[in-house]
């Protein structure tokens, strides 16, 4: 009779497994093709700044904020809410080099 309310219980309730207290956090990558695009970024708005429009340099300075915004979250470790800050501050400079890349566009082949 005990064996049968102590399987009981078990299917009723399993043991969780015991999860160790200090985990080593998970190896990230060494991202060669994001830090090659951010150096290649930076190399374009050096030499590039006296020959830009304001609108290429804003186009430029808003993916470098971009690309670092993801190199940090991805190698750095933030509290949670500075996580979803970094998190939107990406998004939104993404979000913004690609409007300025649609308006650079239109004004130099369709305006």
């Amino acid at each position: 009779m005990a064996r049968q309310s102590r399987k009981i219980a078990k299917k009723i309730q399993p043991k969780k497994p015991a999860e160790p207290e200090n985990k080593k956090p998970e190896k990230v990558g060494k991202d060669y093709l994001l830090i090659g695009v951010l150096a290649l970024t930076i190399v374009f708005l050096i030499f590039g700044w006296a020959n830009f429009t304001a609108l290429n340099r804003g186009l430029y300075v808003a993916l470098l904020v971009s690309l670092s915004t993801t190199y940090a979250r991805r190698h750095y470790n933030f509290t949670e809410k500075q996580d979803l800050w970094l998190e939107r501050t990406g998004y939104t400079a993404m979000i913004l080099a690609i409007i300025l890349f649609g308006v650079v566009v239109y004004q130099q082949y369709f305006a």
